[in-house]
């Protein structure tokens, strides 16, 4: 069976059903975990978290994005994915830049018309 969304092959027994759809797991997570921006026990939460382990509150590829961040002086959405596609998948990107963004450590900024993800200063 194939995955409507990546393309996968799903070995029988392992597919997941979400509105119709045949999912492989990877992809039925991502449906139902998506990215939330706003999220005021989240931000409560990663806040908090921050102010009391400084040096372990990122992920490992939540450092890469930083990381990548600090280099270009920030980015859109598109080229950030293109910055990162052979090290974070599109989706986990997103939830990780959402986390960061409740977090305080990176901020959304217009510039051209363009949004740019940035760190927050």
């Amino acid at each position: 069976m194939e995955c409507k969304k990546c393309k996968a092959l799903i070995p029988k027994g392992e597919e997941r059903a979400h509105k119709n759809d045949v999912l492989c797991e990877d992809c039925y997570i991502d449906v139902l975990s998506p990215a939330v921006f706003c999220d005021p026990w989240a931000s409560f939460t990663a806040e908090s978290f921050k102010k009391n382990n400084r040096t372990t509150a990122f992920t490992e590829s939540q450092k890469i994005i930083l990381k990548v961040l600090r280099e270009t002086g920030g980015l859109d959405s598109n080229d950030l994915a293109e910055n990162l596609k052979d090290q974070i998948s599109w989706e986990d990107g997103e939830r990780d830049c959402a986390a960061m963004h409740r977090m305080g450590e990176i901020s959304f900024e217009n510039r051209n018309g363009a949004v740019f993800i940035c760190i927050k200063e």
